[in-house]
């Protein structure tokens, strides 16, 4: 059987194309079992679908949801397939949180919750007549007119999953540039977190649990990708690189004994980590940290069930800057009960830590979060039962449906305020002062162009458009800025950051 995996895309361009993990492993795992699979990623190559399909001739396509803003190419593009008569099945973490609203679509034959790599194995053994569709654990399809969701399996066990095959795609197409790296890729140690955010989608998707890769499957495709595509720096993708000191140091020495020399980045919750920590990770090559902190006010963690401890974070992150590690933080505004108060000293706290980068979104509710239970139940919002309903979901510096009574067009001016700093900060590289993220923003657009297609073309443009929103909100309010103390001017900066570290002392 020919199975053709598609990576939808999404018109969103804040980075630059991931290597499409999930996917591969699929595709390394069908191989192994016999079958022959091929990836269409639509994020990186030109050209239609058809040709796959005409070419290719497969027996079965399968997309990969990654985000809600892929929703609508996944739509497109299985529309195509349907009218060759071939069945479509959706995965990922999108088709994984609303299965039935992914199969009433009309053009969805199946959905693949949780891990792709074994269900969609059996999916097709129950195709072939090989084993019963009830069979399929965590599977959702159609049973005489009705949706049936089968048994949800257990998480898989990452060291039953393949290393991956990484010939399927050409991984010089998601180099990127970091810290110190020309040709970085993504690649992961873990899946999960055992966070309970009642924000995030983690809580529907992997029920707060963590499961580790053993090292010596991380590091040996490590180890391909660097001796055969010139690899200097990987970033780790796991929503936690580790919840305990104990793997996080071991994994650090394990990357050390394999005498690799490369660099990385990794998320991780920065109130966890020890100096001892951070020395072992420098040494083992890290150089890049993000952590979301999300709320600066106390009760504003309590409220996200985050509970972060802010005095703590905010010494981490001086010891980060002073180890040499660039750390990045996120902060999520416009949750329903934040108030102008809360708002103002979240700012504050903001302008008091010393993170390199400080990227700032909005709340957008997640089905299968306990957020969104809650504003269901509570009669705040209504149910998403229609991908229009995801559209108008607030998706980082969109305003959406905005919860809160804060004002949208406030809220706005400040995400891109912080937006415009991150894009025009100079950073210390190769001994200079640099702009870092314009460097990587042109480096995005030259790889863009590179690819001589008209989706690359649109890219671009979509990418100017946002450019040029970041300029007129961060620039156009000098009222709203002034008020919650945001400045432009670089010594103003300074003296309102030393006033709010001076106000929590």
């Amino acid at each position: 059987m020919k199975i053709l995996l598609v990576n939808t895309s999404s018109y969103y361009v804040k980075q630059k194309a991931a290597l499409p993990l999930g996917l591969l492993s699929i595709a390394t795992l069908l191989k192994q079992k016999g079958y022959e699979p091929k990836i269409f990623d639509a994020t990186v190559q030109g050209g239609s679908i058809k040709k796959y399909l005409k070419t290719f001739k497969p027996d079965i396509v399968g997309l990969s949801l990654p985000g809600s803003m892929s929703i609508n190419n996944a739509l497109k593009l299985s529309k195509i397939v349907k009218k060759q008569g071939l069945p479509v099945v959706w995965g990922g973490p999108t088709a994984s949180l609303i299965p039935e609203l992914s199969l009433n679509s009309g053009v969805v034959d199946y959905v693949v919750i949780g891990d792709g790599e074994f269900t969609f194995l059996e999916l097709i053994e129950a195709l072939e007549g090989k084993r019963s569709l009830e069979d399929v654990g965590s599977l959702a399809y159609f049973e005489k007119g009705q949706i049936k969701i089968n048994e949800l399996k257990a998480p898989a066990d990452l060291s039953l999953m393949p290393i991956i095959d990484f010939t399927f795609v050409n991984p010089e197409r998601y180099f990127n540039k970091n810290r110190g790296c020309e040709r970085m890729l993504h690649v992961y140690a873990s899946k999960g977190c055992t966070g309970v955010c009642s924000f995030c989608y983690n809580t529907g998707y992997d029920k707060r649990r963590w499961r580790p890769r053993p090292f010596e499957n991380v590091i040996a495709e490590i180890k391909y990708l660097q001796k055969n595509h010139g690899v200097d720096g990987v970033y780790f993708v796991d929503d936690l690189l580790s919840p305990g000191k104990e793997r996080l140091r071991n994994f650090c020495r394990a990357l050390i004994d394999s005498e690799l020399g490369i660099l990385w980045s990794c998320d991780m919750r920065i109130d966890q980590l020890e100096e001892e920590d951070i020395d072992i990770m420098y040494e083992a090559g890290c150089r890049w940290i993000m952590s979301g902190i999300e709320s600066g006010t106390a009760e504003g963690q309590k409220q996200i069930c985050k509970n972060l401890d802010l005095n703590k974070a905010r010494k981490t992150l001086d010891y980060l800057d002073e180890v040499g590690i660039y750390s990045t933080v996120t902060f999520v505004l416009g949750f329903r009960h934040q108030t102008k108060e809360d708002l103002e000293e979240t700012i504050r706290y903001m302008k008091s830590i010393s993170a390199k980068s400080i990227i700032v979104g909005v709340y957008g509710p997640f089905p299968g979060s306990d957020m969104y239970r809650d504003l269901v139940e509570e009669d705040v919002i209504e149910p998403f039962e229609s991908f229009d309903d995801w559209s108008r979901n607030a998706n980082m510096q969109t305003i959406g449906n905005n919860l809160s009574d804060l004002s949208p067009l406030e809220l706005k001016v400040i995400i891109n305020y912080f937006l415009f700093l991150i894009l025009t900060a100079k950073h210390d590289l190769d001994g200079q002062k640099k702009h870092y993220w314009l460097k990587r923003l042109t480096f995005q657009i030259k790889d863009m162009l590179a690819r001589g297609n008209l989706r690359s073309l649109l890219l671009v443009m979509i990418s100017a458009k946002e450019f040029l929103e970041i300029l007129f909100y961060a620039l156009f309010f000098p009222g709203i800025r002034k008020k919650y103390g945001l400045y432009l001017n670089p010594k103003k900066r300074e003296e309102e950051r030393k006033k709010a570290i001076e106000s929590f002392e």
